[in-house]
């Protein structure tokens, strides 16, 4: 994306940011304990940097990058479900020979705000009907990466307090490349 469309979406954050006074931050590094799931953080990050260093497609995020990619024909790329089969892709192996599990996430589906990202958890300490709602402690997070541009990691919870609005609850989904 170029600098100017970067500069302009942080001022229009921090804007949003100051006149809420709240928003659902993504994880930091270091509240990141566990060494499967470190793995599958390097694995995150590096996927992230690749499609930001393709030569071969342009990656933007958030919504003016949204804007970007459905004004501009070619190499544009982006979209959140763009950023979900790429994020998907790199990092499935990582998650899988970590004995975790991994699925696409959607809220909004069918609805001009919908909204993917893909969705990793150890189903060793968390059971599959309870990712939708899992506290913090628990080994489920959400990869994200099209706000920012930057392998950001979510709690469920508060990936799930991101949107505006929810006018249809956030369902797991089957990612198929």
């Amino acid at each position: 994306m170029p600098d100017v469309l970067k500069t302009f979406r942080s001022l229009i954050l921090l804007t949003i940011v100051s006149l809420t006074g709240c928003v659902a931050l993504p994880i930091q590094d270091e509240n990141i304990a566990d060494p499967a799931f470190q793995q599958i953080r390097n694995a995150y990050i590096q996927t992230v940097n690749d499609a930001l260093n393709d030569p071969n497609e342009n990656w933007t995020s958030g919504w003016l990058g949204n804007m970007w990619v459905n004004f501009h024909e070619g190499k544009q790329r982006g979209l959140c479900y763009q950023w979900k089969y790429r994020v998907h892709a790199g990092v499935k192996d990582t998650v899988l020979r970590n004995s975790w599990e991994i699925s696409g996430i959607v809220v909004n589906e069918g609805v001009k705000h919908e909204h993917h990202a893909v969705l990793v958890y150890d189903p060793r300490r968390i059971h599959k009907e309870q990712l939708l709602t899992a506290a913090h402690h628990l080994p489920v997070y959400i990869l994200d990466p099209w706000r920012q541009g930057q392998a950001d990691i979510y709690h469920v919870r508060d990936w799930l307090k991101l949107p505006s609005e929810t006018t249809v609850p956030a369902r797991l989904i089957t990612v198929s490349p």
